[in-house]
C-alpha cells in the first residue's frame, strides 16, 4: 500500500471516528430535536412526513429573518443545536 492510500485510510478512520464526538458536543440540541420528533410522533412510534417537513420549515422560517430562502451551513447546524432552531 503506498503512502497517499495508507495517509487516506487514516484521514477517513480519524473523520469517522470523531463525527460522533462532534454531535455529542451540541449540548442538549439533540437531545430536545429528540424530544421534539417523540412528540410528534403517534402510539405506533412513527412520524408522518408532514408533520416533520412542518416542524423542520418551521425552524427555517425562524432563522430566514431576511426571506432569502437560504442559510448559511453554520445556520442549518444550528437548527439541530437548540430547541427553537435559532
Amino acid at each position: 500500500m503506498d503512502i497517499r492510500k495508507a495517509a487516506m485510510l487514516v484521514a477517513l478512520g480519524l473523520t469517522t471516528l470523531s463525527a460522533p464526538l462532534a454531535f455529542a458536543a451540541d449540548g442538549d440540541g439533540m437531545q430536545s430535536f429528540r424530544s421534539e420528533v417523540h412528540t410528534m410522533a403517534n402510539k405506533e412510534g412513527m412520524v408522518s412526513k408532514k408533520e416533520f417537513m412542518a416542524m423542520m420549515e418551521k425552524k427555517w422560517n425562524a432563522m430566514d429573518k431576511s426571506g432569502k430562502g437560504m442559510l448559511s451551513v453554520a445556520d442549518v447546524m444550528r437548527i439541530f443545536s437548540d430547541s427553537k432552531g435559532q
